[in-house]
Order: C-alpha cells, then structure tokens, then sequence
C-alpha cells in the first residue's frame, strides 16, 4: 500500500504540492522506521503479560496461593454450554505464571520472536474464553500479536542480530 503512494508523490509529473507532502511522509517515515514500530509492538504487547505473571509469584518457582485459588474458583472457561472451570487448575497456574514471565521476555528481546508472539496470541484468545467482557483489549492484544507475528521483530531483535551473523558466517 505504501509503495503506490510513495510513487504517487514522487512522479514528476504532479505538481508542486503532491511533492511536498511526499517529502513530508519520507521525513515521517525516517523518524519511525519500521524497526522502531516493530519493537514499540513487542514492547507493547510484553508488558501486560509480563506484569500479570510477576504478580503470580512469591518467589522463584513459587506460585502464590492467590494465583492458584483464580484457577480453581474465579476462572472459567465460557464455552457454549458453559462455563466450565479449568482443568488441573494448579498446573495451569504453573504454566500460565511460567508463560507469562517467559514469552514477553523472549517478546523484548527479540528471540524466537514469532514463535513467543503465537504463544501470547494463543494465550489472548484462552482469555477472551475467560474474560469474555475484555474484548476490546484482547483485541488489541491480538492484533499487536499478529502484526509481530507478520512483520517479524525487526532489526532492533536478537533473531535479526543471529540471521544476519549466520548469513555472515555462511560467506565465509
């Protein structure tokens, strides 16, 4: 969609004004390249995750009895037919605390990037089951998760960092 536009404002043959604005949107989009977007992303959709798992824990590998007692009573799974409580509720504590801690970290740092992005969009969508009136912010997790998972990490990522060594290496 961009590369229309762009063509658009640098043909010669429009005038004066259509010329302008095309400077103006190169000079917008050197101040936000992609990468920078594509970290914003990450960032973004790290930091609630990130923030909901440290809240799981008393120490390390150490749920808190609040997190455990959310699966067993609060949480539940609204499926039609529903709601249904979540099976082995200690264990998906466990993992769900462990996931969170672990895939915005991989997220911020740009490692394995995609596939820690699926995770937290399946994760979104395990939570939209249960928390079916947070849809607006689900949603925004959501497509802050596509968009990393469609775009990649960007260059400001240690997956970017580690392809482009391994394609150095492979000149050699």
């Amino acid at each position: 969609m961009l590369t229309p536009i762009r063509k658009f404002f640098h043909n010669p043959e429009i005038g004066g004004r259509a010329r302008w604005l095309g400077r103006i949107d190169d000079l917008i989009a050197t101040l936000a390249p992609a990468s920078l977007a594509q970290l914003a992303l990450r960032i973004g959709l790290a930091v609630p995750f990130w923030r909901s798992g440290m809240s799981k824990w008393d120490g390390f590998l150490q749920l808190n009895d609040v997190a455990v007692l959310l699966f067993t009573s609060e949480f539940k799974l609204h499926l039609p037919g529903g709601p249904y409580d979540f099976p082995a509720p200690a264990v998906m504590a466990f993992v769900v605390a462990c996931a969170e801690v672990l895939l915005p970290t991989l997220l911020v740092l740009g490692l394995a990037t995609r596939l820690a992005a699926l995770g937290l969009l399946a994760m979104t969508m395990v939570i939209q089951l249960t928390v079916p009136d947070g849809w607006p912010i689900h949603l925004t997790w959501a497509a802050m998760a596509l968009g990393v998972i469609a775009w990649g990490p960007g260059r400001l990522a240690l997956d970017w960092w580690i392809k482009a060594r391994s394609r150095h290496l492979g000149d050699e």
